[in-house]
């Protein structure tokens, strides 16, 4: 399913922030070293300029669930449940952001990291779709129902996205009532 979206998010996360990393803390090795919460400096709130909000937008056909400006088509991240003919259920999502030196078809890993969590790991593909009339490849990626990064998501109050060097962020600030609600309607 192609949707369409306004291009003002894709252009600012076409922009690639300055490259950094994220500082570990410990005592040289002894003790596993826990990662400190990513910097804004090196991964920049992606929907603030923009007023961005989880929305579940669900019609009750297809659960719908959205990074986006309310009340418009901008869209930065996008969920959508697919029912499979074995009965199993996954999430397709779409970014609209362009990792560094990818081209259609390429397939990549990236990470998206909760608040101080883990980085999660997910391998995306870079797909068509039409944005404004264009002919666009954006990341798109499908996990199951039951994947670690939904209850990260919902609990969390920051995602840390590094796309292959193009790092942002985003607040988590209503996503966990979306997500549930979201997730409710993807069994």
């Amino acid at each position: 399913m192609l949707k369409r979206y306004t291009l003002s998010a894709a252009a600012i996360l076409a922009l690639v922030a300055s490259p950094g990393n994220a500082s570990q803390s410990g005592d040289g090795g002894a003790e596993m070293a826990r990662p400190t919460i990513p910097s804004r400096e090196d991964y920049p709130d992606a929907g603030q300029a923009f007023g961005m909000v989880w929305h579940n937008d669900s019609n009750g056909k297809l659960p719908v669930l959205t990074f986006m400006v309310p009340e418009t088509d901008n869209r930065l991240w996008t969920m959508h449940c697919q029912k499979l003919d074995n009965g199993s259920v996954r999430i397709a999502n779409m970014i609209i952001a362009t990792p560094r030196e990818s081209y259609a078809e390429d397939q990549f890993g990236f990470t998206v990291r909760v608040d101080d969590g883990a980085s999660i790991g997910v391998l995306a593909r870079m797909l068509p779709t039409q944005i404004e009339g264009q002919d666009l490849v954006m990341p798109q990626f499908y996990l199951p129902n039951n994947h670690s990064l939904f209850p990260a998501l919902a609990r969390g109050n920051r995602a840390y996205v590094n796309l292959n060097g193009n790092k942002f962020s985003l607040h988590l600030k209503g996503s966990g009532d979306a997500l549930i609600t979201f997730l409710r309607g993807c069994k």
